[in-house]
């Protein structure tokens, strides 16, 4: 026979382990709740994702579609892989905070922040709740993240290099901005027609996810553009969505310079080396009525034979490249007189002013005077 004693004991210890074991399961599902089945946890799943290069997964949890609502021909580089590792990892440090929920529990709002250049920014997500599973889990999905746009445009690009191949390092990785026989850059990795080429191409399209760094560079034999830096952090953009661009800023490198002098000092070889009076396509010729023995013609050059290459023009204006060379060229010979036959020495020094267009593409320089 059980002691009184006992008998009241008993509930007691099993009444009081039932709610220990509920406040324990209660607490168990609110920190699951608070974290692992956060609305701060599907963001941070989807900012993994982009860090590792897993865009197709990032899109798959932020509902995205690669090719949806963007121009045709956007390429998709910037999506995948070490480009968008490298754009990830120039956002530094992330902080992931869940901000106001909705007056109805529905959904709420993750913020993500960051500094980039030592200048604060955030990109703000919408989180939803979609139900709750096993009973007690809520389940936490993004609302549609779409895929947005950077074109990345080389202005003030001469005309002649937009007829080519351009290629620009975007995020360390190269891509064409533009492609030979397509004015508007529109190639077979996809590109963003331009309207006459030159100064008005808009560039090459690439689609990202936010938030992203997109660093692009420019750098050939004869053409170059300092580093251009863009971030973008807004998670869903302004309708209608219009592309960001970023800027490639075109300028001659110094090797312009030292080949225009080496065509021009070429050319006037050319013109000297002639044992005529009007050498052809040059701008220094002498006019007699007497007999010139050829073997008596030398021509020389003098003066200030360097050329000057001016910057590249802005947008729209003609791309007048080198200035005047303002030179003289001396001729010796000997005229033999048609009435006497005497043979006289002869100096004659000619003036001129050389004009000249340039032609230059990333890797070729044509110089072309001007001559009458």
């Amino acid at each position: 026979m059980a002691e009184p004693g006992r008998r009241d004991r008993a509930p007691w210890w099993w009444g009081g382990g039932a709610v220990l074991a509920l406040a324990a399961g209660g607490f168990a599902i609110g920190t699951a709740n608070a974290t692992v089945y956060s609305p701060e946890a599907q963001v941070q799943d989807y900012l993994d994702a982009l860090a590792a290069g897993e865009g197709g997964t990032a899109m798959s949890l932020a509902s995205s579609g690669a090719e949806a609502g963007l121009p045709a021909g956007t390429a998709t580089s910037l999506l995948q892989g070490e480009a968008l590792q490298t754009g990830m990892a120039a956002l530094g440090e992330l902080t992931v905070t869940r901000g106001t929920d909705a007056p109805d529990g529905r959904s709420t709002e993750v913020s993500v922040g960051y500094a980039v250049d030592g200048r604060q920014h955030s990109t703000t997500f919408s989180v939803e709740k979609a139900g709750r599973d096993w009973l007690f889990f809520d389940r936490w999905r993004m609302a549609a993240v779409p895929a947005q746009t950077v074109q990345v445009a080389p202005v003030n690009l001469p005309t002649e290099a937009a007829s080519g191949p351009v290629t620009a390092a975007v995020n360390g990785v190269q891509a064409p901005l533009a492609s030979a026989g397509s004015p508007g850059g529109t190639d077979g990795e996809g590109g963003t027609d331009g309207e006459d080429g030159g100064g008005a191409r808009t560039g090459q399209g690439f689609a990202v996810l936010p938030p992203l760094v997109v660093d692009a560079t420019f750098e050939s034999t004869y053409l170059a553009a300092d580093p251009a830096r863009l971030v973008v952090e807004q998670a869903v953009p302004a309708e209608p969505a219009e592309p960001a661009v970023l800027e490639l800023a075109m300028q001659y490198t110094d090797a312009v310079s030292g080949e225009v002098n080496r065509q021009l000092e070429a050319y006037l070889t050319g013109c000297t080396e002639q044992k005529v009076l009007q050498p052809a396509g040059c701008p220094m010729g002498y006019d007699t009525v007497n007999r010139i023995p050829p073997d008596t013609i030398e021509w020389s050059v003098t003066g200030d034979l360097q050329a000057t290459v001016v910057p590249l023009p802005a947008e729209g204006e003609d791309a007048t490249v080198m200035d005047p060379v303002e030179a003289h060229a001396d001729l010796t010979l000997q005229e033999i007189d048609l009435v006497t036959g005497e043979r006289l020495p002869v100096e004659h020094r000619d003036p001129f002013t050389l004009e000249a267009d340039l032609d230059v593409t990333a890797e070729t320089v044509t110089l072309t005077p001007r001559v009458p």
